[in-house]
């Protein structure tokens, strides 16, 4: 009688280096998916901070010409997004709107346009005095916030009265019926007065800004 030897099966350990292999394989996949999503919020912190924030400032409403009084209804607040700190000190910030309303513009700025930082006249300055200056003749409509010209009276070597262009681009505060008040360096007010009561002023309007050179004096008859 043949008796049959049962083998018993049996399962083979893994080796041990095999094991610490796949557990390094996975630590290393870990570290991979880490690092790659400390990049990704990196680059989206960066992106972030990168981006322009918005800074408000004053854009024309509507056309304002030189020599045109600025009025709170031509200046309006806006947003633009900019890094550059050079290009914020050029342009009026809605903080200027109170020093830029009722003064005079020296530059156009049209509608929709940035308003820059030097807007204002230099009439505004303190080497600048208003004064109240009497006149024998106008142009019509002359309003506050026109430049003119003015024409005084002197005498030439032979007595003659001669009429002649003392200064230009002059800025008009106010108009009255006889009288006006302009913007004057305070050198020239003296003579100004003294134009005024001896032989009278004539204002003549002109462009802001557009002064002719080498005008002829004008002899009475």
């Amino acid at each position: 009688m043949k008796l049959l030897s049962t083998q018993r099966s049996t399962v083979r350990a893994v080796p041990t280096i095999v094991q610490q292999r796949w557990r390094w394989a996975a630590l290393a996949g870990v570290v991979v998916f880490l690092a790659l999503a400390a990049f990704a919020i990196a680059v989206e912190s960066t992106a972030k901070s990168s981006a322009p924030i918005p800074i408000s400032v004053l854009v024309a409403a509507s056309d304002i010409r030189a020599g045109t009084t600025i009025t709170s209804s031509m200046l309006r607040v806006t947003s633009i997004g900019t890094q550059d700190s050079a290009l914020l000190l050029t342009l009026a910030m809605p903080a200027d709107r109170s020093t830029l309303v009722g003064h005079t513009a020296s530059v156009s700025v049209p509608a929709g346009s940035l308003i820059p930082a030097g807007i204002v006249s230099t009439q505004a300055s303190g080497n600048l005095w208003v004064a109240a200056i009497p006149v024998k003749r106008m142009p019509a409509g002359l309003t506050a916030g026109d430049h003119v010209a003015l024409l005084a009276q002197s005498s030439d070597k032979s007595g003659q009265p001669v009429d002649f262009v003392f200064m230009q681009d002059v800025d008009v505060v106010h108009v009255a019926s006889t009288q006006v008040d302009l913007w004057l360096p305070a050198k020239v007010v003296p003579q100004v007065e003294w134009y005024a009561d001896h032989g009278g002023l004539v204002l003549l309007k002109m462009t802001a800004g557009v002064v002719q050179q080498d005008l002829p004096a004008a002899a009475g008859p």
